[in-house]
């Protein structure tokens, strides 16, 4: 016998709100991992500049409108994911899950907006001294840079670690109010972001989470999926018949 309790029970409609941000936001990340391999790639960015801001700087400053679009549409997808933790949360009575998860999103944000405004005007700062030869002008501007990269992706990693953390708690709550075994791969797909991330902190240099991206926008569109679906059999379990 199935005891457990339908999802769309615990509110009304928030379930299908969540649902329809978290396929938003799957989209937009994974066109930003896309966008990231598909525009910038052959416009002669690669993911190993970002570790080598001597090659990188120049090309943001040859390139700013197609690199700030990038961080753009990162922004994009966590503003739209930012309320799902809660929504889910709140339906499925689990505000531990619901904290954490916010505050990953939240901690995302705060990496993404010193990201998006740093990397721009170090890049012209670093043309202009380099044009001008300034004497130890252009070493300051990268020291500079480095700076606010590393605290942006450090801030990234960590956000990752708790997204993690917060998918397996929400998927171990959506296996048992919905008794769905699938949901488990929401759960093992937060196991991994967590691995992937702390792994990436402790060694900068370890490659894989270059493409946790590609992952974790699929899940976010997954989440949405599944939570569209019960919402919408629900409502359909609930129209009488003729």
């Amino acid at each position: 016998m199935d005891t457990s309790e339908p999802l769309a029970e615990v509110g009304q409609g928030r379930p299908g709100v969540a649902g329809a941000l978290a396929v938003a936001a799957g989209v937009a990340f994974l066109a930003m991992v896309t966008y990231l391999f598909a525009v910038l790639g052959p416009a002669g960015l690669s993911v190993d500049m970002f570790d080598d801001p001597r090659a990188l700087l120049p090309w943001v400053d040859r390139h700013r409108g197609l690199y700030q679009g990038m961080w753009l549409l990162y922004l994009l997808s966590q503003v739209l994911l930012l309320p799902v933790p809660w929504l889910l949360g709140e339906h499925l009575g689990a505000r531990t899950a619901a904290v954490v998860g916010t505050v990953s999103v939240v901690i995302a944000l705060v990496g993404l907006v010193v990201l998006l405004a740093a990397s721009p005007v170090t890049a012209d700062a670093y043309q202009q001294a380099v044009q001008r030869g300034t004497a130890g002008g252009p070493e300051a501007v990268l020291t500079v840079h480095t700076v606010a990269a590393d605290i942006g992706k450090d801030l990234r990693l960590v956000s990752e670690v708790l997204l993690g953390a917060w998918l397996i708690l929400a998927g171990g709550d959506l296996r048992r109010r919905t008794g769905r075994r699938g949901w488990w791969a929401l759960a093992v797909l937060g196991g991994w972001a967590v691995l992937v991330a702390a792994w990436k902190l402790v060694q900068p240099a370890m490659p894989l989470e270059d493409w946790l991206g590609f992952l974790l926008g699929a899940g976010y569109a997954g989440l949405g999926a599944g939570l569209l679906r019960r919402h919408a059999t629900h409502n359909s379990s609930d129209v009488p018949s003729a």
